[in-house]
């Protein structure tokens, strides 16, 4: 009688315990797609969001069904991922792009300054508070369920976990070789689903990790880059020659007469034959690690290792008879290089000083060198955001009250594209103050995307390349003892190319009117480092095929 009595006890705790394990599967496929909501609610944009949308149910579905112990191992798998997975959800809220290797590029190279900018522009974003605050909400709750819920057998969930495992697996496949199985999951959805996203990162960060192995096994002395040494392949004219590098300044912002009296007082500068803007250049990379080693190198976009390596367009002129100085205003050395005559870092990771006392630095170097070719390269910080940092307050008019946040962020990218123009008259001031041929070159990094733009993206160093973060302007300015010398002629050809140049161009410009021999003949095809479409490798891409 005892043994009838226990039977209805028995059906309901297995109906408990049944209950408890699927509440904690739902939870766990809750706690899967919430990170994707930050697409319904940012600028960003996808263009195959179905396919997105299916990967990420699938994501969720494969987790959700993991049997048995399984289940307790998928849901500490998505806390211990929720560093990744905010970092994620954040790139994609700031950005409207998600992750890439570009954007990691300033952690791994010591920007510490720059990414904890970056990490205050995301904190301070409200659909990352929403979605982070859900995300982490869903997972801990998740992982309490799937802790306390009994570890029986798993029946059918089994099988939904095999078949779903079945065309999960192709996001793996290519790291083996089955590229043909692997397309199963596209370029777009590799980066625009969490999931994926971590795992694409993870398989990336073992490569990396592989080849930095093999090269510590084969113990190879550590390489530095020297201006001592370069082989001397010109003379280098007498007079000075300023190279100046800007940061995430777009092509079109640039000057505009109607936005401020500097930009007015350029636009004068080259009516009155003292310079000429070059026609726009396609930048080496959206990101600053990517396009300044090879701007500064001259090597062609797709020659990794020469960027690495080679010598600087400053050591160039070294090797030719300058003295020369390397004045720094960005947080680290992105191209650092010993053996110049002078070298000073401005900026550092606790302060960021304006542009204009990097300008003073040149003034100052001119005035105690006594050399009959004198060379600077100055690595401005630009426009990076913060925006409203990179210019005194005090220049500009008060910020109109009522603004829309995106309407702020315009204003005070174009106010910093103003003060950079002050910048470059500034520069241009110096120059006129030499009594000898005086000259600068100056060119962007690389672009920014721009809310105005209407393409969802935002910033820069992103997982694809477009026009707006990878067309940057190029304009060289002189003084009249320069314009007197007739030396601007070997600009002729470049000047008048129709189309983009290349950003190694701008740099044989620099040195042609050094005195390197030869002209600057334009670049027929530019290419950027970068990617078309979101998840495909970088590589040299073809700036012709560059989206808005």
């Amino acid at each position: 009688m005892a043994m009838h009595k226990s039977a209805p006890v028995l059906h309901v705790t297995c109906l408990s315990a049944l209950e408890a394990g699927l509440r904690a599967r739902f939870l766990l496929l809750l706690a899967s797609l919430a990170p994707m909501l930050i697409w319904l609610i940012s600028s960003g944009r996808l263009a195959r969001p179905l396919e997105a949308a299916g990967w990420a149910l699938l994501c969720g579905v494969l987790a959700a069904s993991a049997p048995g112990r399984a289940l307790r191992w998928a849901a500490a798998m998505q806390l211990l991922l929720l560093p990744l997975t905010l970092a994620w959800i954040g790139a994609v809220a700031v950005t409207g792009m998600g992750p890439s290797t570009a954007s990691i590029g300033s952690a791994t190279n010591g920007a510490y300054k720059e990414v904890l900018t970056a990490a205050r522009v995301v904190l301070w974003n409200r659909q990352f508070q929403l979605v982070a605050v859900l995300s982490l909400g869903l997972a801990a709750a998740a992982a309490r369920a799937a802790w306390r819920a009994p570890q029986g057998r798993s029946g059918w969930l089994s099988l939904v976990f095999l078949a779903a495992m079945l065309p999960a697996s192709s996001a793996v496949l290519d790291a083996g070789g089955y590229a043909g199985w692997a397309r199963l999951a596209g370029p777009e959805a590799r980066m625009g689903v969490v999931w994926l996203s971590h795992l694409e990162m993870g398989k990336e960060g073992l490569r990396t990790a592989l080849s930095q192995a093999v090269m510590s096994a084969e113990a190879q002395p550590q390489f530095v880059r020297s201006a001592v040494g370069v082989p001397r392949e010109f003379d280098a004219q007498p007079g000075v020659a300023v190279f100046i590098v800007g940061e995430s300044l777009r092509a079109d912002a640039l000057l505009d007469p109607a936005r401020g009296q500097w930009s007015a007082g350029l636009a004068a500068r080259l009516e009155r034959g003292l310079g000429v803007r070059l026609p726009d250049a396609c930048a080496g990379g959206n990101g600053t690690f990517a396009s300044v080693p090879r701007l500064l190198t001259v090597v062609d976009v797709a020659d990794e290792a020469g960027a690495a390596r080679k010598p600087t367009v400053l050591a160039m002129a070294k090797a030719a008879g300058a003295r020369t100085a390397y004045i720094n205003n960005h947080e680290i050395w992105v191209v650092p290089e010993e053996g110049h005559d002078f070298s000073q870092k401005i900026s550092s990771m606790d302060v960021n000083t304006y542009d204009e006392v990097a300008i003073d630095a040149v003034a100052d170097f001119l005035k105690r060198t006594d050399a009959r070719s004198k060379a600077v390269l100055i690595h401005l910080y630009g426009q990076h955001f913060f925006y409203e940092q990179r210019y005194p307050a005090a220049m500009f008019p008060p910020e109109p009250t009522g603004l829309d946040g995106e309407v702020l962020n315009e204003l005070r990218y174009q106010r910093a594209a103003e003060y950079g123009a002050s910048i470059l008259l500034r520069a241009a001031e110096v120059l006129d103050a030499q009594p000898e041929p005086a000259f600068l070159v100056f060119t962007s990094d690389h672009g920014e995307n721009l809310p105005s733009d209407g393409t969802g993206r935002r910033m820069h160093a992103g997982p694809t390349s477009s026009r707006a973060d990878s067309v940057v302007p190029a304009i060289v300015l002189w003084n009249a003892a320069f314009q007197r010398s007739g030396r601007a002629k070997v600009l002729d050809v470049l000047r008048h190319k129709k189309g983009l140049i290349a950003h190694r161009d701008v740099s044989l410009a620099w040195l042609a009117l050094l005195g390197q021999p030869g002209g600057v003949l334009p670049t027929s095809d530019p290419k950027t480092w970068g990617a078309l479409e979101p998840g495909d490798p970088a590589s040299a891409v073809r700036c012709a095929l560059l989206k808005p």
